[in-house]
């Protein structure tokens, strides 16, 4: 790359080049200026409250992170993004620091620079700047694909979650329902209920490691193995191990998913179930105050081949609840700092501890985190699910 990156796709593209490489004389004397420098991981390229006089950097390999003065996150860039560029046509500050996430390499000019060639062709100021629209042009053109890309998704993961919770009103004692409120964009939550013959209804609740395409994808897989093998009608420490083996493989991503999978027999009672790493759920006995069911919990699903799961029972009668949720509701932080927490929890589901319809006794909830985090952002997606004897 030391001697010929001024062909790159990036650059050429930039500067738009012909085919033939060839480009207009002011874009040409600028990208002819520019030199090659390369930045080690966590080193700043342009640092919050300096001086702009080291000019533009057009990123070639590599990512940086955009940080406020404060070193919070703004924004992530990669190949191809544009750093520092109104430094080169005003006198200014950095309002951000760019830090390199990793090896970064880039094509740089500085201010000193720019304005010397400048002063020899006056139309250089006109080429960064029909070069820089173009680009930003194609850069939101190409967010907006993206997002609107992720919105079809996270509308897609979310259709694919049970609504209609009617059908299980013809078995003895059962109220249920099931919510996920995602963060943005597209998260890993899922949940499901189902029958499994007359009288055995499956129930799970899970959350993929992970934001983003990869975790809705891996989200899709983890919850048609977990149903197709429970219909089977195979044992839960057996239907886990086949699960975790499906999810392992060429699992490149490494992603991995937490789950609480049970079986209720309607009939008997009788609960079933395997904890693969999953937040404990909450059940109340007849009427008696919510808590934390004791179970052991072994390896998430997707991390380790050939991994044994333990069986749990319990027993669900008439007069008791129970409420699974992920890690998204004792996590909500609010603009403190501070987490929901089980206590909080509890005391939530405590106070909500009446003859509510579950729709209402949902909603409850999910009004006592909202009241709890105010106006802090939602950071991970809130998912419950609720049934009642």
């Amino acid at each position: 790359m030391t001697e010929n990156w001024r062909q790159l796709p990036i650059i050429t593209s930039f500067f738009r080049a012909g085919p033939d490489g060839q480009m207009e004389e002011p874009s040409r004397l600028l990208l002819e200026a520019m030199d090659l420098m390369e930045f080690k991981n966590g080193e700043d390229i342009v640092k919050a409250g300096a001086a702009a006089e080291d000019g533009m950097y057009i990123i070639l390999e590599g990512n940086v992170k955009v940080l406020d003065a404060k070193g919070g996150l703004i924004n992530e860039m990669g190949a191809g993004e544009v750093i520092g560029e109104m430094g080169l046509i005003k006198d200014s500050t950095r309002a951000a620091t760019v830090r390199a996430v990793g090896p970064v390499k880039c094509a740089h000019i500085s201010k000193g620079l720019f304005e010397k060639i400048a002063e020899q062709n006056r139309s250089i100021y006109g080429a960064l700047l029909e070069m820089l629209y173009t680009k930003t042009t194609q850069i939101v053109r190409e967010r907006e694909r993206n997002r609107s890309e992720l919105e079809i998704a996270a509308r897609i993961q979310t259709g694919y979650l049970p609504k209609d919770f009617s059908p299980f009103q013809d078995m003895p004692h059962i109220r249920t329902t099931a919510r996920m409120c995602p963060a943005k964009g597209v998260g890993g939550d899922f949940y499901d209920i189902f029958k499994i013959d007359g009288r055995r209804l499956g129930m799970v609740m899970a959350d993929v490691s992970g934001k983003g395409m990869p975790a809705a994808l891996f989200m899709v897989l983890s919850k048609a193995y977990i149903k197709n093998y429970m219909l089977l009608d195979m044992p839960l420490d057996q239907m886990a191990m086949r699960v975790n083996n499906q999810l392992c493989e060429n699992n490149e991503e490494e992603l991995f998913v937490t789950c609480f999978i049970c079986v209720l027999d309607t009939d008997s009672g009788e609960l079933t179930y395997i904890n693969a790493g999953h937040n404990p759920p909450a059940v109340s006995r007849q009427g008696k105050e919510f808590h934390f069911l004791r179970c052991p919990a072994d390896m998430p699903f997707g991390m380790m081949e050939d991994m044994k799961y333990r069986i749990g029972r319990d027993r669900l009668d008439p007069g008791d609840r129970f409420y699974l949720y992920t890690d998204g509701v004792t996590e909500a932080f609010n603009e403190q700092d501070e987490m929901f927490s089980e206590e909080r929890l509890l005391e939530a589901l405590n106070r909500g501890a009446g003859p509510e319809d579950p729709e209402e006794f949902v909603s409850h909830l999910y009004e006592a985190v909202a009241d709890f985090v105010k106006d802090a952002p939602q950071s991970d997606d809130i998912t419950m699910l609720y049934l009642a004897r």
